[in-house]
């Protein structure tokens, strides 16, 4: 009589393994490029809410002063907006682009978020609000802007 009491191993195979961590490798590379995007799209959206809170500071600075003149850090015309005169820019928007008043006049201004570090892969590049509250994009590369910056 032949003994069916045979012991089988009660694991995984080696083969099995490598399958599964194939398949993991295969969902990370082509997960993490899309989450990626999804982050510097926040970050986009946190800076363009800054934005036009600031341009909101800045027509109360005109009211104020009856020029935009002067709203920059130390009382220049470009430059980091003072906070004590315009609203301090929030940290999360700060780690991730330089928000400067690039231009200020008597009767116009225009404000520019420039990314900064992972921020820079960003295809909607630096953006821009002026007066008119319409933003404008311009990416690093000097390609079009993407149909998606809008948003």
């Amino acid at each position: 009589m032949i003994n069916q009491n045979i012991s089988r191993s009660k694991g995984f195979t080696l083969v099995e393994l490598m399958v599964v961590i194939a398949i993991i490798g295969i969902i990370a590379v082509i997960a993490f490029p899309s989450y990626q995007e999804f982050i510097r799209t926040g970050y986009r959206a946190d800076a363009m809410a800054t934005m036009i809170e600031l341009t909101t500071e800045m027509e109360q600075y005109k009211f104020e002063r009856q020029t935009y003149k002067g709203a920059a850090t130390g009382g220049g015309d470009t430059g980091v907006p003072d906070e004590n005169l315009l609203m301090a820019l929030d940290e999360g928007v700060t780690n991730h682009y330089v928000v400067t008043i690039s231009s200020a006049s008597r009767d116009g201004y225009l404000l520019k978020a420039q990314p900064k570090g992972s921020q820079e892969d960003d295809a909607c590049g630096v953006i821009t609000i002026g007066k008119t509250g319409v933003f404008n994009y311009a990416p690093l590369d000097g390609s079009d802007p993407p149909d998606y910056c809008e948003k």
